[in-house]
């Protein structure tokens, strides 16, 4: 009987003992697995939206925004490319059609946008043989071709996302760019940003909820856990009741700007960034090289490469403290916050900067 019990106890050992091999090599494979798993990297972008309207929703219920800035990295004081509608250029062409700078600069890393030869996030993912969907609310983005799937037309919230979601699952999109628009339906002045009964702030919190359908189909997805957000904007909103941004408001330049993922800070603030900024880290959240710039000679233009600052204060085990040139804040103060609402002003001080 003793012998018998024994024997039990050493198979039971020896099973238990295998079994728990296997788990360990199960958890290391899914630690292998999810190493090598190609992540999704998401620029959700609500048109307009600045820091003031996103702390006023949060206390309003937005719980998705609120869980991003609090398990990321919240820019204190950013800033878009100019806000004007359209790159016009000295002759007059205007080469990337409806599309504001900010979007431009976004997807580039660039400051000014003297033609459409340049690298952007798109191209270089393709390079990798990375899929990519952009998904713009509005017809004015039709000039963004280089995604490998992409759409502009005048939609809800929900369908922008939703297209997004599609393309994640069916096609394995990984670069994802999710431009919603519906909130500029609802402004009625500056006053809106702080008043949580607006219907301005009524439409972030739609679009929060967007945002917490994206996220819980990550997570159902198992893509979750090598997820990348940046939520920004790609300008401000202006000082009237219409809804625009002129450049004579320093309102318009004022974005809100947040990024959150694995080895990004939780919780913490940084001092200062820039839309071209965005496509940078966009791009390294990628795991790809640096983006190239202009891809032709450019007459006036000294350097062609990207000019946006890389934000390696967002990460863990960095400093916050980050020498940025600031150019885009430097123009507004020597311009006393109210530059003229023409690109081409803006465009001289920034090839300036760039030049010297």
């Amino acid at each position: 009987m003793k012998i018998l019990s024994t024997l039990i106890l050493g198979v039971f050992l020896l099973t238990s003992c295998n079994q728990s091999k296997q788990r360990k090599q199960l958890a290391v494979e899914q630690t292998q697995k999810s190493e090598n798993k190609q992540p999704v990297v998401v620029q959700f972008i609500i048109d307009g939206l600045m820091k003031d309207a996103v702390e006023t929703a949060i206390e309003a219920g937005a719980e998705n925004l609120k869980y991003f800035a609090k398990n990321g990295v919240v820019v204190q004081d950013a800033y878009s490319n100019s806000p004007v509608g359209r790159v016009k250029l000295p002759d007059g062409s205007e080469p990337w059609g409806g599309a504001s700078p900010p979007n431009i600069g976004m997807h580039t890393g660039t400051h000014v946008f003297e033609t459409q030869d340049l690298d952007d996030i798109f191209l270089s993912a393709r390079r990798k043989n990375i899929k990519s969907v952009y998904v713009g609310g509005h017809t004015l983005y039709d000039v963004f071709k280089t995604p490998d799937i992409y759409y502009a037309e005048i939609m809800p919230d929900q369908k922008a996302v939703d297209l997004g979601i599609k393309h994640i699952k069916e096609d394995g999109a990984r670069l994802v760019r999710l431009h919603l628009q519906e909130i500029r339906s609802f402004w009625k002045g500056p006053q809106d940003k702080t008043n949580p009964d607006s219907e301005y702030i009524n439409a972030i919190l739609n679009a929060d909820a967007e945002l917490g359908k994206l996220v819980t189909f990550l997570k159902d997805e198992d893509l979750w856990e090598t997820a990348y957000f940046i939520i920004s904007a790609d300008h401000g909103m202006g000082t009237l009741t219409k809804s625009n941004h002129l450049s004579e408001q320093l309102s318009s330049w004022q974005i809100y700007m947040n990024f959150y993922g694995p080895g990004v800070k939780k919780g913490v603030s940084i001092p200062y960034a820039e839309s071209p900024d965005v496509a940078l880290i966009t791009n390294y959240f990628m795991g790809l090289p640096p983006l190239k710039g202009y891809t032709s000679k450019i007459n006036g233009l000294k350097q062609t490469g990207t000019t946006g600052i890389f934000l390696e204060n967002i990460f863990e085990g960095n400093s916050n403290d980050l020498k940025h040139p600031q150019w885009i804040k430097t123009y507004l103060n020597n311009n006393l916050g109210s530059p003229p609402n023409d690109y081409l002003h803006y465009r001289e001080d920034m090839l300036n900067f760039i030049n010297n």
